[in-house]
């Protein structure tokens, strides 16, 4: 299990680098976010949030009606993410689409309520009222919805529950491209799931949800966190996961104590602490 796990990481490295030679970079100078671009109109927005490096991916879909973009990084980050946008084009935000509720992707959303239309999943928006977060979406979905602005659409599509149970796959059909929020949270590595479950997270269900997103037709990947990749990346993340979980019940059904488990996980899987704070969640879903 660990030698098919390692293999995994280091054949995704590959992937991402290979895939990265690609992609266009240009520096914004708009302290420290830069704009990536991986199709002809679509861009991603990358860099750092108050010297650290855990602000979300946001996506730039530039049409010839206006600008819409998936998720909008921390509050303190408003300023820079639009002269990030303008630096690609000069037409408006007109719609923003927010991946799920934590404030490292839904932070601006407070700022772009007066010139945006901002739209999440049912369950992400309710999170956000309940959290008394600034800037829940005006609009709110179940299942599917679309986004028609100048012959261009971007679908925001429910597969199920994963990182939180409100995540959705954010896709551009004419650009065979899809955002994945923190359904997909890093690819320097085939990166470690981190579990919400006071937001309805669920590593069990995670695997048939990126099973879900991979019937769309893609070849690029922009995960929440990270560098941007391919559906091979996602395939060997959806793996990776789906291994976690079965080595996880496995122990549990063993008895294994919690300290016996964190050990196993951070020496076969690299668990570092952030995905470790779920661990007493992880046990308890095992048990049900």
């Amino acid at each position: 299990m660990q030698r098919t796990v390692l293999n995994a990481a280091r054949g995704v490295l590959g992937v991402c680098a290979a895939w990265l030679a690609y992609t266009q970079t240009l520096d914004t100078s708009t302290g420290g976010l830069k704009v990536q671009q991986i199709k002809k109109d679509l861009y991603v927005i990358e860099g750092t949030s108050n010297g650290s490096n855990n602000a979300g991916n946001i996506a730039i879909y530039v049409t010839q009606e206006g600008v819409v973009l998936v998720d909008d990084r921390f509050a303190q980050d408003y300023k820079r993410v639009v002269e990030a946008v303008k630096s690609v084009t000069d037409r408006p935000i007109r719609y923003i689409v927010n991946t799920h509720h934590h404030g490292d992707h839904t932070g601006g959303n407070a700022e772009f309520l007066s010139t945006s239309e901002l739209i999440a999943h049912a369950n992400a928006r309710k999170h956000m009222v309940d959290g008394k977060m600034p800037g829940p979406p005006r609009i709110a979905f179940t299942k599917e919805t679309s986004i028609f602005l100048g012959d261009k659409e971007v679908r925001a599509i429910y597969f199920g529950r994963g990182h939180t149970d409100g995540d959705i796959a954010v896709y551009f059909p004419a650009e065979r491209t899809v955002h994945l929020g923190d359904l997909m949270a890093g690819t320097r590595g085939v990166t470690n799931p981190v579990v919400d479950y006071a937001s309805g997270g669920h590593l069990r269900d995670w695997p048939a949800t990126l099973d879900g997103v991979l019937q769309l037709d893609i070849d690029t990947v922009i995960p929440g966190h990270g560098s941007v990749t391919n559906r091979d990346g996602l395939v060997a993340h959806r793996n990776k996961i789906a291994a976690i979980y079965d080595r996880l019940s496995k122990m549990v059904r063993d008895g294994k104590s919690k300290d016996e488990i964190s050990r196993d996980l951070v020496t076969v899987f690299d668990f570092k602490p952030i995905n470790l704070g779920g661990l007493e969640g992880m046990i308890g879903e095992m048990k049900n």
